[in-house]
């Protein structure tokens, strides 16, 4: 009787254990080139963008870029607030560090994040996707990770690149 009871259970509650698991995705992943809008301080340009530059996903590059919503200094570590957008084409800088005008072009992924700079230059930041669409329909809601470490101008200090890595779980 227990292997009848046994395999009843199995034979009912396994399709349900294969239906989850093939819901699940791998994370997907990609590498980020992004560049500080000198322009957002400035005034020039596009003055609502502070990062932008590419991502590659999947052998695919993309424009992206941050709308900072929020900051603050606590001791020696900045904490940030953003929402990010990527759009399905990438685009340019004028002169180093100057986007000229805002990026424009179809969204394929947008959301936000919190975030710190260390005094070490390193970043890091968490949030959530808020829009998915074409190629990434099915990723609404999804949790996302950015961490990096940012390349200032040795003179100046003025920050300049911020390589890094994307997760989107």
């Amino acid at each position: 009787m227990k292997k009848f009871i046994t395999m009843l259970v199995m034979v009912f509650v396994a399709p349900f254990l294969m239906v989850g698991s093939a819901d699940a995705r791998q994370p997907l992943r990609g590498d980020m080139e992004l560049h500080f809008n000198v322009g957002f301080v400035i005034g020039q340009g596009c003055t609502t963008v502070t990062w932008a530059g590419t991502i590659d996903i999947d052998g695919e590059t993309y424009g992206m870029a941050f709308f900072p919503t929020g900051a603050r200094e606590t001791g020696e570590a900045f904490h940030f607030e953003e929402n990010w957008v990527i759009y399905d084409e990438p685009f340019g800088f004028d002169a180093p560090g100057l986007l000229p005008e805002c990026p424009m072009g179809d969204v394929v992924l947008a959301g936000y994040d919190k975030g710190v700079t260390s005094p070490n230059a390193k970043y890091r930041m968490s949030g959530a996707v808020d829009v998915a669409v074409d190629e990434f329909d099915g990723w609404d809601g999804r949790r996302v990770h950015m961490d990096g470490y940012i390349v200032y101008d040795e003179v100046t200090g003025i920050p300049l690149t911020a390589p890094g890595w994307f997760r989107l779980n």
